[in-house]
This record gives C-alpha cells, sequence and structure tokens, in this order.
C-alpha cells in the first residue's frame, strides 16, 4: 500500500484542522490511519474508491491531482472492512439530523465509524481537540442519537451500547476498547465479572 500511503500523507500533511468539523473529522481519521491508530481500511473510510475520491475533491480543494489505486489494490484494502464498521454507519445514518446535507452526513458517518475502531477515545480517533468537540458534531449532524444519550456516556461506548440494542447484544463493546487505560471506569462489571482476554 504504499503508493496509497503516499497520496493520503499528502493529504494530511497539507490539510490543517479547522472550524469545519467535516474537515476536521475527515483529516483526523486519515491522519490516524495514517499514523497507524486505526485500521488499514480507514485510509479510505470504507467507501468505494470513486466516492472516496469524490469525497476527497470536495472536501479538499486544494489538493491538485488525485490518482486512483488499481482495482486490486484498493479491493484488498476494502477486504479488511470489519463487519461492525457498517453497522455502526448505519446505526449513525438512521439517527442522523434530517435537514444535514444527505452526502456531508455520509462522509461523516463514515469518518466515525471508522474512528470507533480505534483504542483510544473517539475525540482523539477523530482527531478532533477533545470530547466537547464530538459531542457539538454529533449534536449538529446526528442530534436524534445525541438526544438519546440522557447518560451522559462516553460516545464511542454509547455509540455501541445502541448498536447492541439492535441486536439483542446488551453487553456489545467496541472493538479495541479493552485497550483503553479507562476501561475499568466505562465497563466497571466486565472488569468484575469478565475473564481475561486475548
Amino acid at each position: 500500500m504504499d503508493t496509497f500511503q503516499l497520496h493520503l500523507l499528502s493529504i494530511v500533511s497539507t490539510s490543517k484542522i479547522d472550524a469545519d468539523p467535516i474537515r476536521a473529522a475527515i483529516t483526523g481519521v486519515l491522519r490516524n490511519a495514517q499514523e497507524g491508530e486505526l485500521p488499514l481500511f480507514a485510509w479510505a473510510l470504507g467507501m468505494t474508491q470513486p466516492a472516496f475520491i469524490t469525497m476527497l475533491r470536495e472536501c479538499f480543494p486544494e489538493i491538485e491531482e488525485l490518482e486512483m489505486l488499481p482495482d486490486h489494490q484498493y479491493q484488498g484494502l476494502m477486504a479488511t472492512i470489519p463487519e461492525d464498521f457498517l453497522m455502526v454507519k448505519n446505526l449513525l445514518l438512521d439517527l442522523c439530523s434530517t435537514k444535514k446535507n444527505a452526502k456531508h452526513v455520509d462522509w461523516l458517518a463514515s469518518a466515525v465509524a471508522a474512528a470507533c475502531q480505534g483504542s483510544r477515545h473517539l475525540w482523539q480517533d477523530l482527531g478532533l481537540s477533545n470530547r466537547d468537540e464530538v459531542s457539538a458534531l454529533l449534536q449538529e449532524y446526528f442530534e436524534p442519537l445525541y438526544i438519546l444519550n440522557i447518560q451522559n456516556l462516553k460516545w464511542k461506548r454509547f455509540i455501541y451500547t445502541q448498536l447492541g440494542m439492535r441486536l439483542d447484544k446488551p453487553d456489545l463493546q467496541p472493538p479495541k476498547c479493552r485497550q483503553c487505560d479507562q476501561f475499568n471506569l466505562c465497563f466497571p462489571l466486565s472488569v468484575t465479572n469478565d475473564s481475561p482476554t486475548d
């Protein structure tokens, strides 16, 4: 994936996080994927290549040239997408703010779902400055989801709690939460009752 790595490096190195929540979140996920903090598929947000290129051109018009990857290379990237990524993305789309641009909502749903695959807090895996910025983003673009978090749970945990309710899996947890140094604060019962995992 060297070609793709260099391709994305040019984007994240020339794109600064700014007040635009769309650019900020997408840039953060691309940068974290580039640095190995997120899985391989997050380099393209789990999108088809045409959709990904379209998003890059619209979000980052300052990038003058974007080259397509060979199809077999891109398909190899897509083969690494975990099943729960699409489940989380669909959950977000079902609970989005209907008055927002549907294309922008889809891009952000991809970014948030990809960031949920990281081992840190959601704001960190989105490349944002703090939890308040995640809350503001979700309130603006996924307001029905935002309103449901009446217990003010950490966002990654809350998203997976909502997904678990859909799947009839009340104990569903984000895939890498056990690697976080605050896992016992979010899931105290798991620390007490669960056996160690590999």
